[in-house]
């Protein structure tokens, strides 16, 4: 369950950072790539999982 939090909230935080660029970008007349948009913010959120779980994974190691 908690790498389910977890991941949930690596999605939460990365798609809420690419909200706030795309409604940036829209508001100055910047055009996004979408599939491009997509396929890094999945990247980051992936990224960003690994992180919350490399401490869990550092206890596990050490015992």
């Amino acid at each position: 369950m908690k790498h389910f939090l977890k991941g949930v909230a690596a999605i939460v935080i990365t798609m809420s950072i690419s909200i706030a660029i795309n409604i940036f970008c829209n508001i100055n007349g910047i055009s996004v790539n979408e599939s491009m948009s997509t396929l890094v913010t999945t990247m980051f959120a992936v990224l960003l999982y690994q992180v919350l779980i490399r401490n869990e994974k550092d206890k596990d190691n050490k015992e």
